[in-house]
């Protein structure tokens, strides 16, 4: 039992004596992971605008952002919007 809580107490030390390098580290993984999953949202959104241009073509196109979900408008003539088809 002894050795047992030797080795863990090595292994702890260890950690311990590292713990600014072990922090870098996880704030640096944090960090990269953050950029990760700000890139694939920002390909999701470019992908929704350039569908909604291509539902209105020859027409142009709004695509506006609003808190219940995206939504697509197309222009009808220059005063008048309405949801393509």
């Amino acid at each position: 039992m002894n050795k047992v809580f030797k080795f863990f107490s090595t292994v702890w030390s260890w950690f311990y004596e590292r713990t600014v390098i072990w922090c870098i580290f996880a704030f640096f993984i944090l960090m990269g992971w953050g950029q990760l999953q700000k890139n694939e949202m920002s390909l999701e959104f470019k992908e929704e605008v350039i569908n909604c241009k291509v539902s209105c073509l020859p027409a142009s196109s709004e695509y506006f952002q609003v808190q219940d979900g995206n939504q697509c408008w197309c222009y009808k003539d220059v005063n008048t919007l309405v949801k393509p088809q």
